[in-house]
Order: C-alpha cells, then structure tokens, then sequence
C-alpha cells in the first residue's frame, strides 16, 4: 500500500465504504495523487475518481447510494458493453452541476449550472456512457443525441401533468412511475404538445433534483417566482441528486436561466 493510501484515516467514512464495495467489484486503488484523485485501472484504462462530491451528499443525508452510484459508474468501465442496436431504446439523460466529475462521460452543458449527462438503463442498472462507449459503438454524439431526444418522445406518451389551481394561478406537476425522468422529461421536443392546452407555451420550469419540478406559465409567473424559492433551495440542500437553483424557460429558442434561487 502506497504511502499516499495511508494517508485517509479509519475517520474516512466515505472512502472506506467506497474502497470496501470497489473490492468487491474485484477492483483495487492504485494510488492517490497529490490532489486528492483516486486512481484506478479498469480493464486497462487508467480512471481519476474525485470523492469530493460524494463527501458532500454523504454527509447531507447518510445515503450508501451516493458510494454506489459511482462504483457503477466505474464498474461499467469493465463490463462487457451491449451493442448499440440493443440498448439504443434505452438511452436517456440525467442532470449534474457543472461542478461534477464529468471526467471522459459525455456530456453537454445546459446552463452555467448544470449540464445533461448522457445514460442508459438496464433492468435499472444506470450506466453513464463514455467517450469509450462512442468509439465501441462507432456512434457520434450527434447521433447518441437525436436517439435520446426519440427516446424522451416516446416516453412522453407515458407523462401526466397534474395541474393545481393556486389562487387561480396554475401549477404543473409531473406524474410519472419512473420518477428518475421527471426533469430529463421537460426536454423532450413533445413536451410543448402536453403542456401548451394547460399551462402554455412558452412556460417556466424549476428542477432542483431529478424527480422533483414545477411548471408555470408566463402569465403566472410573477406570481409563483416569488413563492417557490424556499421550496426550490430546500429540495436542492436536502437532496444527494442535486441539479440547479434556476428558473428555467422552455421555449422555441430552446431552454434558458433567467436568474436563480
């Protein structure tokens, strides 16, 4: 063991844990370097794991899941990948702060505060995919992208908007089993159909997490904008999945912020 290793003290909860479930993986640390990275080789590439996150959503609310999701996404390095005709169907989107570890994930910046990561979900087993992944399949991110986008159209066929009546000002939820889509939903270039007959279009959305949002049209939203803020900042604290503060808005020009909580 390096000398590097010995630096993290039995105090180190989290990355006890991660070392305990990585070597169950049948997976060892090779080093850490100066700056904290945790050094690892996958089936021959060399990965740079930063816990620092994992840290911060541990100590917000005690969740293993937090450890887990990145020892899968560092597991997946190894498996045997499907072929791209197989999973297409199955590709979609989730949301990180921009100050996540992308490292070699492909990924596209939303906003100065978030960006779309791209996924796949197998018997919901989430897999983030790679540059690696594009050149195994022989895909390109445009193409990655427009199989995403038909994907979030067909689920759309599956969304409920509920809508509340808040002194007469109306407020859009989404109804969904999978709620792990709730916010990758509002991204789907069908979205407009769902909610132009009820909400409007243009309209204003807030994800602080993935399977938490609000929608609200233009004409309520001075009304709800001044409202929803602690709820906004008290779903994004509390959350280990945390997206963005802002307010967003959806429109033919494509998704903007137009400030934050």
């Amino acid at each position: 063991m390096s000398n590097s290793l010995k630096i993290n003290s039995n105090e180190d909860i989290v990355f006890n844990k991660f070392k305990k479930q990585l070597e169950n993986k049948g997976l060892t640390i090779d080093s850490i370097d100066k700056d904290g990275f945790i050094l690892i080789n996958v089936a021959g590439s060399d990965l740079k794991v930063s816990l620092d996150n994992v840290r911060r959503n541990y100590e917000r609310d005690s969740d293993d899941g937090h450890i887990t999701d990145l020892i899968n996404v560092i597991v997946s390095h190894s498996s045997k990948k499907e072929d791209w005709e197989s999973i297409k169907d199955k590709a979609y989107i989730q949301f990180f702060p921009n100050d996540f570890e992308f490292e070699n994930l492909v990924y596209e910046k939303v906003t100065d505060e978030f960006s779309k990561v791209f996924m796949v979900n197998i018997n919901n087993n989430f897999s983030f995919i790679s540059d690696d992944d594009l050149l195994h399949w022989n895909l390109d991110l445009e193409e990655l992208k427009k199989q995403v986008d038909l994907n979030l159209d067909t689920f759309l066929n599956k969304v409920q908007i509920e809508v509340e009546n808040v002194d007469s000002h109306k407020l859009g939820m989404i109804n969904i089993e999978e709620v792990w889509l709730k916010s990758a939903s509002l991204f789907s270039s069908r979205i407009k159909d769902l909610v132009k007959n009820n909400i409007g279009f243009p309209f204003y959305a807030v994800i602080p997490v993935r399977d938490f949002c609000y929608i609200f049209g233009e004409q309520d939203f001075e009304y709800f904008s001044e409202r929803i803020g602690s709820v906004v900042v008290e779903e994004y604290e509390k959350s280990g999945y945390p997206i963005t503060t802002e307010i967003l808005k959806f429109s033919e020009n494509g998704v903007t912020s137009i400030g934050k909580y």
